[in-house]
């Protein structure tokens, strides 16, 4: 395998975020042009988003008790409120014990997104995390609890695409990566 053909090398980064980009091409369009039924629930907002991950301190193949720090840029078409175009999410947790198998564990969660027009969602979510081909995929699906979108379902869906394990062999290990994914509120 060439170097660059390995998980997180650049041409595999590339044709997992070309595969990704057509997937949500696709999802965007049966969501938001598919001939309605009385089953379909109506989509509120469908979002990419590009999420950063910091570790501090750095993962390693051990676990060990680490700060989470995430931050996600969202770029959004809302059909029923077309001012939302964007948002953000920064989440920090504390004292997670982390290690480079066991990145995002399952679990339940809550946090809030800031849109562009100064409201904000609170999600309450199920997440589960899995390994796809060597790149981290995490869903969550949820509920919005308060804010925008009160009562909407969500699915968050974000592949964490530079994973370099080899940082996790020594310190100061693995202390960021980075993804692509999508949010659809319905």
């Amino acid at each position: 395998m060439d170097a660059d053909d390995r998980p997180g090398g650049p041409r595999n980064t590339a044709r997992v975020k070309a595969a990704l980009s057509a997937t949500t091409a696709l999802i965007a369009s049966s969501l938001l042009f598919s001939p309605s039924s009385a089953h379909a629930a109506p989509v509120d907002l469908l979002c990419t988003e590009n999420e950063s991950v910091s570790y501090s301190p750095g993962l390693l193949t051990t676990p060990r008790p680490v700060d989470v720090d995430v931050h996600n840029i969202l770029s959004c078409t809302s059909p029923t409120d077309p001012a939302v175009t964007g948002g953000h999410v920064r989440a920090t947790v504390r004292g997670l014990n982390r290690s480079c198998t066991n990145l995002a564990a399952s679990g339940i969660g809550s946090y809030t997104i800031t849109w562009n027009t100064g409201e904000t969602s609170t999600i309450d979510y199920n997440r589960s995390a899995t390994y796809v081909l060597g790149t981290l995929v995490i869903t969550e699906t949820g509920t919005v609890t308060a804010g925008k979108f009160t009562g909407d379902s969500t699915t968050h869906v974000v592949e964490l695409l530079t994973l370099d394990l080899l940082a996790c062999l020594a310190e100061p290990g693995l202390t960021t990566t980075s993804g692509v994914g999508t949010y659809v509120f319905t």
